[in-house]
C-alpha cells in the first residue's frame, strides 16, 4: 500500500487523485522541521518537495524509498547522487510549467522597456507629466540573448522572436547548432562572445558547479551599457552584489528576478531599494494553470512508477 508524503501540499488535483486511488495513503507532513521529516518518511515510498531540502541524511531514515519527487523542474535541492547508488528515481514537473515560466519572463523584459511599474507608481502620486520622463523603449528590434535553451529557453525564444519581433541570440554548451539555427536564431558558442551583443539577457539554466555564478562583475562588464538582466533560473548563477553594483553604476539599466542565492532573501538586499529592478518570490510558475498540470503530472507519472 503505498504511501506518497508532501513535504508541504501543492495543488489538490494531483493530491486528491492519488488518494483516491485505492490503497494509496497520501500524508502531508505536518512542519518541514528535519526531524519531522525524519519520521515522517520512514514508511514513504515517494517523498515530494517544493523547496525543502531532501538529502541522504533524510532518505536514509526510508525503508522502502522508490521516488525522491519535486515539485518544478531543477532538482538542485535533492541528493541525486544518493538516488542513484540507492536506485530512487527522480521525478519532476518536466514540461508541465516551461510555458508558464517562459510567459512571466516576457511579460517582466516588456515591463522593464516600458517602464510599467514606473509610470503605474507614478500615476498613483498624481505625476501625470512622468509620461514624459518614462524613458520606455520597444522591443521590436532589440537582442534577447538566452543562457539555457531546454524547455523554458526555447519557449521564451518563440515568443521574443515570432511574438516582438526581436534578434535571438542562444548560449547553451548542450543544444545543438543545427537545432538552434532551425528554429531561427543565432547560436553562440561562447557566452563572452554573446554577452556584448544583447540588449537583454535571460538565464534559463539549472544550478550546477558549472552555472553556479556564470554572470558575475566580469562577465556584466562586457555587457553593452544599459542593457538589461533577467533571471528566472536560480539565484545563484547571477551573482548579485555584482548586479547591485551595475545597477548602481548604470552600467546594466534594469534587473527582473524571480530567484535570489539567499531564499527568502534578508530584507537588507540592496536590490530591493532599487526603483528599475523587478522582484517576485520564485513563484514564476505558480499560475492556478500551471500549478494544477505541475500537481497532476507528478500524480500520474507516481502512478505509473509505483505499478
Amino acid at each position: 500500500m503505498p504511501k506518497i508524503l508532501y513535504i508541504q501540499p501543492i495543488h489538490p488535483a494531483g493530491m486528491e487523485y492519488l488518494a483516491a486511488k485505492p490503497g494509496y495513503t497520501v500524508e502531508v507532513a505536518p512542519d518541514t522541521d528535519k526531524e519531522t521529516l525524519k519520521k515522517c518518511i520512514v514508511d514513504a515510498d515517494a517523498i515530494i518537495t517544493r523547496l525543502t531540502v531532501v538529502d541522504a541524511e533524510l532518505m536514509g531514515c526510508a525503508r522502502h524509498l522508490k521516488a525522491a519527487c519535486k515539485h518544478g523542474v531543477g532538482v538542485d535541492n535533492i541528493d541525486t547522487d544518493y538516488c542513484k547508488a540507492h536506485g530512487i528515481a527522480v521525478v519532476t514537473t518536466g514540461d508541465a510549467n516551461s510555458s508558464t515560466v517562459a510567459e512571466h519572463a516576457m511579460l517582466a523584459i516588456g515591463a522593464l522597456y516600458k517602464r510599467i511599474v514606473w509610470l503605474d507608481g507614478r500615476m498613483r502620486q498624481g505625476d501625470w507629466g512622468a509620461r514624459d520622463r518614462s524613458g520606455g523603449q520597444d522591443l521590436r528590434g532589440k537582442t534577447l540573448g538566452l543562457v539555457g535553451y531546454g524547455r523554458i529557453g526555447s519557449c521564451l525564444a518563440k515568443m521574443a522572436g515570432h511574438g516582438f519581433d526581436m534578434d535571438v541570440l542562444v548560449y547553451d554548451p548542450y543544444a545543438s547548432k543545427e537545432k538552434v539555427e532551425a528554429a531561427g536564431w543565432t547560436y553562440c558558442p561562447d557566452l563572452d562572445e554573446m554577452l556584448p551583443q544583447v540588449d537583454v539577457l535571460s538565464l534559463h539554466v539549472p544550478l550546477t558547479n558549472s552555472t553556479r555564478g556564470i554572470i558575475g562583475e566580469k562577465q556584466l562588464a562586457e555587457m553593452k551599457q544599459g542593457a538589461m538582466v533577467v533571471n528566472f533560473s536560480r539565484g545563484g548563477v547571477v551573482r548579485e552584489d555584482a548586479l547591485a553594483n551595475a545597477l548602481k553604476a548604470g552600467h546594466i539599466a534594469g534587473a527582473a528576478l524571480d530567484v535570489f542565492e539567499e531564499e527568502p532573501p534578508k530584507a537588507d538586499n540592496p536590490l530591493f531599494a532599487m526603483e528599475n529592478v523587478l522582484l517576485s518570490p520564485h513563484c514564476a510558475t505558480f499560475t492556478e494553470d500551471s500549478r494544477r498540470r505541475m500537481s497532476m503530472r507528478l500524480a500520474t507519472e507516481l502512478e505509473a512508477l509505483l505499478k
